[in-house]
C-alpha cells in the first residue's frame, strides 16, 4: 500500500506533468515544413534533457546549498548548470536533427547560433526556477503541516500530564514519608525509596520544557535502571554503559525511557539467573548524534510476534515523537535474531 502510494503520488503526477510539457513544446513549435518525426524526436529529446536541470536543481541545489545559506555556491551552480545544459541540450539536438533529417549541419551557422543558444538557455532556466520553486513551497507546505502536527501532540501531551499530576504529587509525598519511616539501617530500602522520589520530581518539576540537558535525561535512566534492576534475580546480566564524555545538550525529556523499559518488560525468564540479560549503552557516535542501543534476551517459547510489530505502545509513542521532534533526524531499527531483542536509536541534536 505504501508503495501503491508513492507511485500515485509522485511517479504519475510527473508523468502527466511531462506528458503536458511534451504536448505544449510540440504545439508551440510545430512546422507544418519539417518532418512530423524529427519534430517528435527533438520534443522528446529536450523533454528527456530538461528533467536533468528540474531534479538537479530540486533534489540537489536547494536542499543542499539554499537551505544550508550556501547562497554564492547556490547562485554559482545555478548558472554553471543553466549554461552547461543550455549548450549540451543545443548540440544534441543539433545531433537529432542531422540525423532525422540529413539536412543540417551539427554546428548552426553563426547568424543561428545566437537565437539556438537563446532559446535552450531559457529551457533551462525556466526548469531550473520552475523546480526551484515548486521544492521550496512544496517543502514550505509540509513544514507547516509538521508544525501544526507539533503543536497538537503537545498541547495533548501537556493535557495528559496535567491530568495524571495529582497521582504522581501524591506519590510524591507518600515516598518522601515511607523514606522517614524505614529505619536508618535498611540502607538498600532507603535508597530505592530515595531514588524513585527522585524519578518522580524529575517527572513532576523538570519533564515540562520542550528540551532538556541530557545529564538530567540520563540520571532518570540510571535511576530507572537501579529500581528494575531490584526486582531481577541477583545474578541476572545487567549492564547500563553511558559514555562519560557525552557533553551537554538538549534532548526532549523521556524520549529514550520507553527503549529502556521495552527491554525491561521483555527480558526473558530462564531459570538460570545468567541466561536474561539487558545490555544497554548510550553514547556519543559522532560530533551531533546521540548513540543507543538496547539488548535483551526474550524466551522464543512465548510467541512474541509483536515486539517487531509495534513493539508496544511505549515504541509507538516513541516513534510518533520522534517523526514530530526529529523529523529526518533520527534512525530507529528493531530486530531479534534467535533469543536476542535489539533496538537501535541514532539521533541527530543541533544543540
Amino acid at each position: 500500500m505504501d508503495l501503491k502510494k508513492w507511485l500515485i503520488k509522485y511517479k504519475i503526477l510527473h508523468i502527466i506533468m511531462w506528458g503536458l510539457v511534451m504536448t505544449f513544446s510540440f504545439i508551440t513549435y510545430y512546422n507544418p515544413a519539417t518532418s512530423l518525426f524529427s519534430q517528435v524526436a527533438n520534443v522528446l529529446t529536450v523533454s528527456a534533457l530538461l528533467t536533468i536541470p528540474f531534479y538537479f536543481s530540486a533534489y540537489v541545489l536547494v536542499p543542499r546549498l539554499l537551505y544550508k545559506r550556501k547562497f554564492v555556491a547556490f547562485i554559482i551552480s545555478f548558472i554553471v548548470l543553466i549554461i552547461t545544459m543550455g549548450l549540451t541540450t543545443l548540440f544534441i539536438t543539433r545531433i537529432v536533427d542531422h540525423l532525422t533529417t540529413h539536412a543540417k549541419n551539427i554546428i548552426p551557422e553563426w547568424k543561428t547560433l545566437g537565437p539556438y543558444v537563446n532559446l535552450f538557455i531559457w529551457d533551462t532556466v525556466l526548469a531550473s526556477f520552475g523546480a526551484s520553486s515548486l521544492k521550496i513551497l512544496s517543502d514550505r507546505f509540509r513544514m507547516e503541516k509538521r508544525l501544526v502536527e507539533v503543536e497538537k501532540e503537545k498541547i495533548s501531551t501537556e493535557l495528559s500530564f496535567l491530568r495524571s499530576q495529582i497521582n504522581p504529587h501524591f506519590l510524591f509525598n507518600v515516598m518522601n514519608t515511607i523514606y522517614f519511616q524505614i529505619e536508618k539501617t535498611n540502607t538498600d530500602a532507603r535508597l530505592s525509596v530515595e531514588k524513585f522520589s527522585e524519578m518522580l520530581r524529575y517527572q513532576l518539576y523538570e519533564c515540562n520544557t520542550d528540551k532538556i540537558q541530557i545529564q538530567k535525561e540520563l540520571h532518570y535512566i540510571k535511576n530507572y535502571v537501579a529500581i528494575q534492576t531490584l526486582r531481577m534475580e541477583e545474578d541476572s546480566d545487567i549492564r547500563l554503559m553511558i559514555d562519560q564524555e557525552m557533553g551537554d545538550f538538549l534532548i526532549a525529556p523521556l524520549l529514550i525511557l520507553p527503549i529502556v523499559e521495552n527491554a525491561f518488560k521483555h527480558v526473558s525468564n530462564f531459570k538460570e539467573p545468567g541466561r536474561n540479560k539487558i545490555h544497554i549503552t548510550i553514547k556519543k557516535q559522532d560530533r551531533n548524534v546521540l548513540l543507543m542501543e538496547a539488548t535483551n534476551t526474550y524466551d522464543q517459547s512465548h510467541v512474541q510476534t509483536h515486539l517487531l510489530q509495534t513493539g508496544g505502545l511505549g515504541i509507538q509513542n516513541l516513534k510518533r515523537r520522534l517523526e514530530l521532534l526529529y523529523y529526518e533526524k533520527y534512525e530507529l531499527n528493531i530486530n531479534k535474531e534467535g533469543d536476542i531483542f535489539h533496538t537501535t536509536l541514532k539521533l541527530q541534536y543541533n544543540d
